[in-house]
C-alpha cells in the first residue's frame, strides 16, 4: 500500500471553528480517515475521525505555501506560527 502523508494526528488545544464541505469532499476526508485507521491500532478499533485530519491537512497545505511563507517571513506585525508537528 502507498504510504500516505499524513501518519498521525498530533495532540494539540484545539480552537473551536465550524466549516462545511460539499459531500464529495467528506466522503473524500472519511475514506482518507478510514485508510489511516487501517494502518493504525485505534481504541477498540474505532475508525480516525475524519474531522481530526482537517487541521493536519491544512497546516500541511499553509507549510508548503510558499508565496504565503514569504509574506509571512517578511511581514514585521506577525508573530511567526509554529507548525502544529513541532514540539
Amino acid at each position: 500500500m502507498d504510504k500516505l502523508r499524513i501518519t498521525a494526528i498530533p495532540e494539540t488545544r484545539p480552537v473551536r471553528m465550524t466549516v462545511a464541505f460539499p459531500a464529495e469532499i467528506y466522503r473524500d476526508l472519511a475514506l482518507y480517515a478510514q485508510f489511516l485507521a487501517e494502518g493504525q491500532v485505534t481504541a477498540a478499533g474505532a475508525a480516525a475521525n475524519p474531522a481530526r485530519l482537517v487541521p493536519v491537512m491544512v497546516a500541511r497545505f499553509i507549510e508548503r505555501d510558499r508565496a504565503f511563507l514569504k509574506r509571512r517571513r517578511d511581514s514585521p506585525d506577525i508573530v511567526p506560527a509554529r507548525s502544529p508537528r513541532q514540539k
